[in-house]
């Protein structure tokens, strides 16, 4: 019988599995080439991420992305700083033409999404599930007790800015743990869907669930546990989506998504004030549940729109240190300047708080709360109405101020004027509108009160936009090391939540204090002072002079 034909030297190969004895094994991998990939940059280091996040900070930082003022961060890694193809991302595509278009309204439409639910929780939602939590049913009248001495209303709802503040602070300190911490986990996330898509999809469904709990009539104890749950949650979606822009857009096309992902911000901001003032105008669950859909459907659709991400099952594999999560909550060392433009940041922030975080309060007790009340015909509505007028208003101001900041910025360069100066009088004008609010807010009646709102409204979006997008600049100046750029970038950020704890602990002291005789009078003139300090420390930098 024939036997098959034995090709030498591929037939007659031993197996090696069957063949080696493990010492022989362990011989031949001390020989074998060790895999030595480098693990890609931590998106807490990338300059862009950072600057993506700090525009997805408010509608007004927004107009900053919007702008056409050329304040790029110092990206080292750009790939026009060597011989890099522009048209390839950073993670190593090279998208198509459908896929670029697929890019921009992906983080377009993901912008909305997600910044719409949060806006409405913030402003409207959580402020009126406080005042619920102590019987003051915002869908009612409240009638208001005149001091015979007087002749003039009593402060009314004064008692609510206390537990409001105590959350909003509990949220703050919770989201600036939350952030590094989802970013450090989702940098090290090795599945085939990616490090980005599984985080966003359950952050999404996950704010969703979490919001209808905070819908319910649970103590103030507990709806602080859960705002703290949010916060991670939130994080969740938002930072691996900021992450994902740096990633996946190669830089030839950042620029413009970039800019699309900052006006998303601006009209995903006015949406969500305006879908949480219109819906708590009748039912106090509204916002929560128009706020839920949102977020379930935030992460799924942004994830269905964009171009599927690569896997990272391959990867290097990278241990878990916490030090990489408090790293990013560490300033930088010997920076006088930085620290300068990080405290203006912080005061400024701290004077847009001062009336963001209780505005609701301001608009349902101040405006609508100073007449005697004598039916129950419910207040919410024109409350509702002007609240949502005023993010209308703002949206607008921003959004002159993004067209704008490009030509202020070209005649500063020409008479050589300094950027410090035009930001402090950025700072000036939004001291202005305060002052205009609250002038007409004390010693007018009627519409002239409402009026005052919408100007100051229309006024704060066009003074805070320049001040943001011209204060771009300033931050870039004053970064110690351009090589830790992403960074500092990412601590100047804490600006905005350290300024917020500071306008809510400002907030509750001063309002707590003269309850009996200001009320909530004393928040204007308190945002005044800290803005036009914020606006004095500019001034002191070296930018300045």
């Amino acid at each position: 019988m024939l036997e098959p034909y034995v090709r030498p030297g591929i037939d007659d190969r031993p197996d090696l599995d069957k063949a080696l004895s493990p010492e022989d094994k362990a011989a031949v991998a001390r020989l074998a080439i060790k895999d030595r990939r480098r693990p890609p940059e931590a998106s807490a280091d990338q300059p862009e991420a950072q600057a993506v996040r700090l525009a997805a900070a408010g509608s007004s930082a927004a107009a900053a992305a919007a702008a056409s003022v050329d304040a790029p961060a110092p990206d080292l890694s750009s790939a026009y700083l060597d011989m890099r193809d522009p048209m390839v991302a950073a993670n190593g595509q090279r998208p198509t033409a459908v896929q670029i278009s697929r890019l921009n309204w992906g983080f377009f439409v993901a912008s909305i999404l997600a910044g719409a639910p949060w806006a409405a929780l913030n402003t409207i939602a959580m402020p009126n599930a406080v005042a619920r939590l102590f019987d003051y049913d915002t869908a009612s009248a409240i009638s208001v007790t005149i001091n015979p001495s007087t002749g003039r209303p009593l402060p009314v709802a004064t008692d609510l800015v206390v537990p409001l503040a105590v959350l909003v602070v509990v949220g703050v300190v919770a989201s600036m743990f939350a952030m590094p911490l989802v970013s450090a986990l989702s940098d090290r996330t090795r599945i085939p869907l990616g490090r980005r898509t599984p985080w966003m999809v359950a952050g999404g469904v996950l704010c969703a669930l979490i919001t209808l709990i905070l819908g319910q009539n649970i103590g103030i104890i507990v709806l602080c546990i859960f705002w703290v749950f949010l916060q991670f949650a939130y994080a969740m979606l938002s930072v691996p989506l900021t992450s994902a822009i740096s990633e996946r857009v190669p830089d030839k096309f950042r620029p413009r998504i970039e800019r699309w992902h900052g006006i998303g911000v601006m009209l995903g901001q006015a949406l969500g004030v305006c879908m949480g003032a219109l819906g708590v105008m009748f039912n106090s669950f509204a916002p929560f549940s128009y706020t839920a859909v949102l977020f379930a459907v935030s992460g799924i659709a942004t994830v269905l729109i964009l171009p599927k991400e690569p896997s990272s099952a391959e990867q290097p594999n990278q241990l878990f240190d916490r030090s990489q999560v408090l790293d990013q909550l560490r300033p930088p060392a010997h920076a006088p300047e930085f620290s300068r433009v990080f405290a203006a940041r912080t005061c400024m922030m701290a004077g847009v708080g001062l009336t963001g975080v209780f505005l609701w309060y301001l608009v349902r007790f101040w405006v609508y709360g100073k007449a005697v009340v004598l039916t129950s015909a419910p207040l919410t509505i024109p409350a509702g109405f002007l609240i949502a007028g005023m993010a209308v208003a703002t949206l607008i101001g921003a959004a002159l101020a993004s067209w704008a900041a490009g030509p202020i910025s070209e005649r500063i360069e020409e008479k050589n004027i300094p950027v410090a100066r035009v930001v402090a009088g950025a700072c000036l004008l939004y001291a202005a509108g305060l002052a205009l609010a609250w002038g007409l807010g004390v010693w007018s009646t009627g519409t002239a009160r409402e009026n005052g709102m919408l100007l100051f409204a229309l006024i704060s979006g066009f003074a805070f936009g320049v001040y943001d997008s011209l204060g771009l600049e300033l931050v870039m100046d004053s970064l110690p090391d351009p090589r830790r750029a992403g960074h500092d970038l990412g601590i100047y950020a804490l600006a905005n939540s350290a300024g917020l704890a500071l306008a809510a602990i400002i907030g509750a002291l001063l309002v707590n204090a003269f309850e009996h005789s200001f009320g909530y009078y004393l928040l204007f003139p308190s945002a005044i002072v800290m803005v036009l300090l914020a606006g004095i420390v500019t001034l002191t930098t070296k930018s300045a002079e």
